[in-house]
């Protein structure tokens, strides 16, 4: 989980301005537990990787979720070594 996400969650909570405080956190949360593997979508004009996914609320409604890959030194990059 990228420490970035987490810490805006707890001031989210704290704070309580916003509507669904740790949105970002839960659904990479879903996602790391459902499905840890995506696909990248495309790359944007400053370099981030983006991917979306489906994931279903607590009423079991279909929800999308595109998120970029910022540099942070919470990825783990997996794979192998370019050769």
């Amino acid at each position: 989980m990228p420490q970035a996400d987490l810490d805006q969650r707890e001031r989210e909570l704290v704070e309580k301005k916003v509507e669904d405080p740790g949105m970002t956190a839960n659904a990479l949360e879903k996602l790391i537990v459902t499905s840890p593997i995506v696909t990248i979508d495309h790359i944007d004009e400053y370099g981030f990787p983006w991917f979306e996914c489906k994931l279903l609320d607590e009423f079991g409604r279909e929800e999308i979720h595109s998120f970029a890959i910022m540099e942070d030194e919470s990825w783990e990059l997996l794979g192998r070594e370019p050769t």
